[in-house]
């Protein structure tokens, strides 16, 4: 990605400046937004460091990094020991995995992991329910673990030492996935559970920055704005063949069904859908963040991130603030540290908790808590939530049972669906809370940090700042509803140890050293305003003595300056 580094550039001028340099993909002219032309062009490093040299600083010049999303955690990765150099024990290992359900079903599309003691390999179920997976230099009696994550409908297996057999069909079976009769856990340790009604993200407008929602769920078929990166039809949209984007859109959006708890927990927000394509790179976050400006997005949720972070991508970010634009992005999958965009000082980073008992015990969910780090209240950190000192709230994202393209359920795991949570709160509080009625209610910068102090000073402290920033959000204390529910106590063994392992995580980002020439933006934890809380922040009343809740009557005497017991 190139940009000039001063104003009075066009598109046009910048693109003749570049041809000799490279093949010109395009040049982005930000489409009536604000801001320098972007070029995207094909070249080896050593023009791009050539180029670098002969402009002396007029360009900015950067490498047009891959995004990866934030979700399809491997549960495994704890198991994988590092490579080392061994006897060949014989030939190559075929293993044939079949995996049915519980009424003998075959399962497609579930992603079946060997674990050797060497390495591991992955494949999916085709239409019988069977993989062959092939491992180098392993006997059955060095297969470590097996797992087994199923695309929706099913729990997912997780096996230590299996019985495997070489010449024979191993069949797994799957128990069924029952939907929840009330809010899943995640909801409940949030406090959704605890909020007024008519708290529903109304006027509301929330994107979706990822892979894309599939509307021929039930649940989700009346979401009606989207855009596609690739451009296709004015609907494609509204399809997702990774699964990745639906799970995150019906935690903000699912409207509510009377059989069962799933729900969005922002079921009335505007949810706008920017599907980025299966190889997204920077240049396609910042065209998300162009439309993010056009249509007067509220809150934009970003379910994928890289190691690196990006000038120009910043710069987009920080005019996206300025027009208030809040923006909520997941922490990363790695285990290592935050990635881009959410380590910037401008962007709300969330990582993954989930809570002991709320999964089976043979399930990958289960493999995660045991290579876990404990937090409060039966929560714990998994082994794959990125960590540092950038790391500013933390959801649940393990075990969370959610809608899947095309129109099922499934067992999701990852940051991405923790951001989804507190994307869907903040929708609540820039709806309800009386703030953003009167001193914050004009869409700019000051709006975005009051919003980000509200979700992290009300959260509550579950763990290490570095493991899980200021804690878990609080929907009822975000909301000032009143509560008797005491604090989560804090675990005794957060402190130095867990500080030293996110230092050495952090040690491991690769950089190499024809990167370090490249200019990289400040990271750290999200801005955020430094005034007192609002002691009365619902912005409406009960909607009568007839018909209000008892959380609907205490959050009127919140409004009245009353509390329970006075």
């Amino acid at each position: 990605m190139i940009a000039p580094a001063g104003p009075g550039v066009s598109a046009q001028t910048l693109a003749e400046q570049l041809n000799q340099f490279g093949n010109i993909l395009w040049t982005h002219d930000q489409r009536g937004v604000s801001g320098p032309p972007i070029a995207i062009v094909r070249m080896p490093e050593e023009a791009a460091a050539a180029l670098r040299r002969s402009t002396a600083g007029s360009l900015i010049i950067e490498p047009d990094s891959h995004l990866r999303a934030a979700s399809f955690v491997r549960p495994a990765s704890s198991f994988i020991p590092a490579a080392t150099t061994m006897t060949a024990l014989g030939p190559d290992l075929k293993v044939t995995i079949r995996v049915l359900g519980e009424a003998g079903a075959p399962v497609e599309q579930a992603v079946v992991q060997l674990v050797g003691e060497q390495a591991s390999v992955q494949g999916r179920t085709d239409g019988d329910g069977s993989v062959v997976l092939t491992l180098q230099d392993e006997v059955p009696e060095t297969i470590a673990a097996v797992f087994v994550s199923p695309r929706s409908g099913h729990w997912g297996v997780w096996q230590q030492q299996p019985n495997i057999e070489a010449d024979a069909v191993n069949t797994l079976t799957l128990k069924p996935l029952q939907l929840p009769g009330g809010l899943d856990w995640g909801g409940e340790a949030m406090r959704f559970d605890q909020i007024p009604n008519q708290c529903r993200g109304a006027d509301v407008k929330v994107a979706l920055i990822d892979g894309g929602v599939a509307t021929s769920h039930k649940q989700l078929a009346d979401i009606n704005h989207g855009i596609d990166a690739k451009g296709g039809d004015e609907r494609s949209w509204s399809n997702d063949v990774t699964g990745h984007g639906t799970p995150c859109a019906g935690i903000i959006r699912a409207a509510a069904q009377a059989d069962h708890g799933i729900r969005g927990y922002a079921p009335d927000s505007e949810l706008h859908v920017y599907k980025l394509p299966t190889d997204a790179r920077c240049s396609d976050l910042i065209a998300a963040l162009d439309y993010c400006l056009q249509n007067s997005i509220d809150v934009a949720f970003v379910g994928v991130g890289c190691e690196r972070g990006s000038v120009l991508v910043e710069q987009r970010i920080a005019m996206a603030k300025q027009q208030g634009v809040s923006i909520i992005a997941a922490a990363g999958n790695s285990g290592a540290g935050v990635l881009f965009p959410a380590c910037s000082p401008h962007v709300m980073a969330v990582g993954a908790v989930g809570r002991m008992g709320s999964f089976p015990e043979d399930s990958p969910q289960a493999a995660q808590a045991a290579a876990a780090t404990a937090a409060a209240g039966g929560l714990f950190v998994p082994p794959f939530s990125c960590r540092g000192p950038e790391l500013d709230l933390c959801s649940p994202g393990v075990a969370v049972i959610a809608c899947q393209s095309p129109g099922g359920y499934a067992v999701c795991d990852g940051t991405s669906l923790a951001a989804a949570h507190v994307a869907a709160l903040a929708a609540l509080i820039l709806a309800d809370h009386a703030d953003f009625k009167g001193t914050f209610i004009a869409k700019d910068a000051h709006r975005v940090e009051r919003l980000f102090q509200i979700l992290k000073d009300t959260a509550q402290p579950v763990g290490h700042p570095w493991q899980t920033g200021a804690g878990l959000p609080d929907a009822a204390r975000a909301l000032g509803v009143w509560s008797d529910q005491p604090p989560l106590a804090m675990p005794l063994n957060a402190g130095l140890r867990e500080m030293r392992s996110a230092i050495r995580q952090l040690d491991r980002m690769p950089f190499g050293a024809s990167q370090a020439m490249i200019y990289e933006p400040p990271r750290g934890p999200a801005n955020v305003t430094r005034l007192p809380l609002n002691p009365a922040p619902l912005a409406f009343r009960a909607a009568g003595a007839g018909t209000a809740t008892v959380h609907e009557l205490r959050a009127a005497m919140t409004l009245a300056g009353l509390a329970e017991g006075r």
